[in-house]
């Protein structure tokens, strides 16, 4: 396994949580926050050697009341979109690994084995992105204004997670393309900077877990038995 630089994205305003405090500041327990959760995971691998938190001001002054400074954590103020404060984080703040990992700040589930193994695999293969994802289990069907239109073969989709991994030097090459690109189409994942400005890499996948749920709604944490 090689080292590591983490991105954590942790700037959203948390606006389906439908909770006064922003989901990353939710307790799951009596000690840890979901940010502190994501972070003392980081935090606790040897590979990774640089964490870079992309926050707005609500998230910093928590942290930073919270004492945490590390040599290896850097915070950097995010932007308006998802895709914004991951652009932030490159520019703003020289990586010095080879490797980048790409992480959703309510992803507090993903455990350190499976970030072990995408270290592995990613690193062994010599790969220049790596995604986890999971298959669909339920039925799918395109829907157009509350009425079916057909029934989708699920076996050809899967949902996407985060961690990704990336090589430093690709991660850099699309962000920038795709800020100075004037038609910017709606960036769902990372991987889709690679589909839309390095077309010939391929995207490599591995199979997710399924305890790495994106909090989104309060649900997600009542459905783990969590919430209160």
């Amino acid at each position: 396994m090689k080292n590591y630089t983490a991105i954590i994205v942790a700037a959203g305003n948390s606006s389906r949580f439908k909770q006064t405090n922003n989901k990353l500041l939710y307790k799951i327990n009596d000690t840890n926050t979901v940010i502190e959760k994501t972070l003392a995971l980081f935090l606790s691998d040897p590979f990774c050697t640089e964490i870079i938190v992309g926050v707005n001001d609500e998230i910093l002054n928590f942290l930073l009341k919270k004492n945490y400074q590390s040599q290896k954590l850097h915070f950097v103020i995010g932007g308006l979109e998802r895709v914004d404060t991951i652009y932030h984080c490159l520019i703003n703040h020289k990586i010095k690994n080879e490797m980048v990992m790409i992480h959703d700040g309510v992803r507090c589930f993903v455990s350190l084995d499976f970030i072990n193994k995408l270290n592995q695999t990613f690193s062994k293969a010599n790969y220049e992105v790596l995604v986890p994802m999971l298959p669909i289990t339920e039925t799918l069907k395109k829907v157009n204004n509350c009425l079916v239109e057909k029934t989708i073969n699920r076996d050809e989709y899967f949902t996407i997670q985060t961690p990704q991994v990336f090589k430093t030097t690709l991660l850099y090459n699309v962000y920038d393309e795709y800020f100075h690109t004037k038609n910017k189409k709606i960036i769902y994942d990372d991987s889709y900077l690679v589909e839309l400005f390095a077309e010939k890499t391929e995207i490599h996948t591995i199979l997710g877990e399924k305890q790495n749920i994106k909090i989104t709604y309060l649900d997600d944490l009542k459905l783990l038995n969590l919430g209160k």
